[in-house]
C-alpha cells in the first residue's frame, strides 16, 4: 500500500530529533507489524490550506497514478489560523473550508482518504482560532463522508506534546510528542479500517520508532 502524508510542518515532522515525525513513527510501527507500507511524506513547513491545495493533486499522482493500493492522509490548517504582519489570520475562515472542500471532493473520487484535524499548541491566543477551524474543519468532512480524526482534546492534555512544544521553538514538539499523535492515529478505526487493506509481509525488529512514548 502507498500512503501520501499531505500536509504542513506537523507532517513533515518538524521538531523530531529523529526526523520521523508522527507519519514515519506511524508508519515504522505498522511495517515492524507486517504491513506492507511505502510512506510517501508531502508535508511543507508553512504552507496554508490554499498552498496545499494549489499542488497536493501533481504530488500524489506522481506516486498514486494507475494503482489501487493508494491512500491519501490529509492534515493541515494551523498555519491558516496563524496571524501574518498585519495581525490577520494568514486565512480567513472560508477560505480555509473552501481550499479544504476543494482537495477532499479530488481526494475521496480517487483514493481512500483520512483528514486529521491541526493540532493544539497550549497558547489561548492561536489556539481558540485553530479550534474554531478544525471543529468547521470535522463538520465540512462529516459532509464529504471523509473519516476525520479530532486530535485536540488529546494533545492539549499531554505533557509530551505541549510541554514538548513550549520546551522548543513553541510550535513543534519533539520527538515524544510525534510519538503521542502516532499513537492517536494508530489506534482510530478508520486507519486500522484502511490498513487491513494492506499486504501483509513477515513481521521484522525495528529499532527506534518510539511510538508509545507518552
Amino acid at each position: 500500500m502507498r500512503l501520501c502524508f499531505i500536509g504542513d510542518s506537523y507532517v513533515t515532522g518538524t521538531g523530531d530529533e529523529t526526523c520521523q515525525g508522527w507519519a514515519g513513527r506511524l508508519c515504522a510501527c505498522e511495517r515492524q507489524a507486517g504491513h506492507d507500507l511505502t510512506l510517501y511524506n508531502l508535508g511543507v513547513r508553512g504552507q496554508t490550506s490554499h498552498d496545499i491545495a494549489l499542488r497536493w493533486q501533481a504530488e500524489a499522482q506522481a506516486r498514486l497514478h494507475g494503482r489501487d493500493d493508494g491512500g491519501i492522509i490529509l492534515s493541515f490548517g494551523a498555519n491558516d489560523a496563524r496571524i501574518d504582519a498585519a495581525g490577520q489570520p494568514r486565512l480567513a475562515l472560508q477560505d480555509s473550508l473552501h481550499a479544504t472542500e476543494q482537495i477532499l471532493r479530488s481526494t475521496r473520487a480517487a483514493w481512500p482518504t483520512l483528514m486529521i484535524g491541526p493540532p493544539p499548541v497550549g497558547r489561548p491566543g492561536p489556539d481558540q482560532r485553530t479550534r474554531v477551524l478544525e471543529q468547521a474543519m470535522a463538520a465540512l468532512c462529516s459532509r464529504a463522508g471523509v473519516p476525520f480524526l479530532s486530535v485536540w482534546a488529546p494533545l492539549l492534555g499531554s505533557a509530551a506534546w505541549c510541554g514538548g512544544i513550549a520546551q522548543g521553538d513553541g510550535l513543534h514538539p519533539g520527538g515524544a510528542g510525534h510519538a503521542v499523535l502516532a499513537r492517536l492515529v494508530h489506534d482510530w478505526p478508520a486507519w486500522r479500517d484502511l490498513i487491513a487493506g494492506a499486504k501483509r509481509t513477515s513481521p521484522f525488529p525495528l529499532a527506534g520508532t518510539g511510538i508509545m512514548a507518552t
